[in-house]
């Protein structure tokens, strides 16, 4: 299939779910999204079980982060990260972020590798999210 097809299949099925249905069908394979705060928020209420993922450095996490999130520095030491990504069960849904949106990217994409069968990405980072005004919260990450 060429790229344009890919893409033209993903806009389709995309357009026929709608931004509402937090929960697609897995009909072909795994579930890899970019969405929206909206779509976001409301997969964060909809998807039970969920993992809620920070992949952005301590620093960024210090500043602020969303509530009920676990943490896991992208840059830091890679065998964490490896480790901390293994122990997230493949078939628990996982929403990610991190400050724009492309470290997180660059995790549901590995996640998905990986064998994960569900995995959606904030696509402006937490900083899209804070620009809308949408709330942050200090304090320990939730566990894993």
């Amino acid at each position: 299939m060429t790229r344009f097809a890919l893409s033209l299949f993903a806009a389709l099925t995309f357009i026929s779910v709608g931004c509402s249905n937090a929960q697609t069908e897995k009909k072909d394979g795994p579930i890899l999204r970019d969405v929206s705060n909206v779509e976001f928020q409301s997969l964060i209420a909809q998807l039970e079980g969920a993992l809620l993922l920070d992949v952005r450095t301590p620093d960024e996490w210090n500043e602020g982060h969303l509530e009920g999130a676990a943490h896991a520095d992208y840059w830091g030491d890679e065998k964490a990260f490896e480790h901390a990504m293994n122990s997230i069960p493949r078939d628990r849904p996982v929403l990610v972020y991190c400050a724009g949106g492309g470290r997180s990217g660059l995790t549901a994409k590995e996640l998905v590798a990986a064998g994960h069968q569900e995995v959606y990405n904030l696509e402006n980072g937490i900083s899209g999210w804070e620009k809308e005004g949408l709330p942050v919260v200090q304090g320990p990450p939730a566990d894993f």
